[in-house]
């Protein structure tokens, strides 16, 4: 999740699997933090009376739940904004993996771009930067466990070149 958040420059970071994202209301240092499922949330909206969020969550059987949180409505959207982000792209790269695998399954109704040669041209070029991002943050983390600084740039530049060789 680090990397994924990092990439749409977000700190705080939730958990993100595809269409499910348990997101915290702010900081996770922060001891009045809450995890919420943003998939269950039908709205949301900042009380002006006492700049609280007001969320409206969907429950089981149709149930509706009101629940009144002690953040600013801007961090609000900015978290949930980053979950909705990574989700996103979580989904392409799933998208594409399915087409490299050969799971694609062709139906009449399919979307008119789908198996487009520019969209998975892109959705390559997502996988590709995610993994160099995730190759380099694993580099960075054990270069400073051991080495006590940030990994040189010149080391950097040749775990990239040597991946884009493949």
């Amino acid at each position: 999740m680090e990397v994924h958040f990092a990439k749409v420059g977000c700190q705080t970071r939730g958990y993100v699997a595809g269409h499910h994202r348990l997101v915290p209301t702010c900081g996770s240092s922060n001891e009045q933090v809450i995890y919420y499922m943003v998939h269950l949330m039908e709205d949301a909206s900042e009380l002006e009376s006492d700049k609280r969020v007001e969320m409206i969550m969907n429950g089981r059987e149709g149930d509706k739940y009101h629940i009144q949180i002690a953040t600013s409505e801007r961090t609000f959207r900015r978290i949930v904004s980053a979950a909705d982000e990574v989700a996103k792209e979580q989904l392409s790269l799933f998208e594409y993996w399915m087409y490299r695998l050969g799971k694609v399954k062709r139906e009449i109704f399919e979307r008119t771009y789908f198996g487009d040669y520019c969209v998975y041209t892109k959705l390559r070029k997502l996988a590709l930067d995610l993994f160099i991002r995730t190759v380099l943050h694993i580099l960075n983390k054990a270069h400073k466990k051991v080495y006590g600084e940030e990994t040189p740039a010149e080391l950097v530049k040749e775990v990239k070149r040597v991946i884009n060789k493949f």
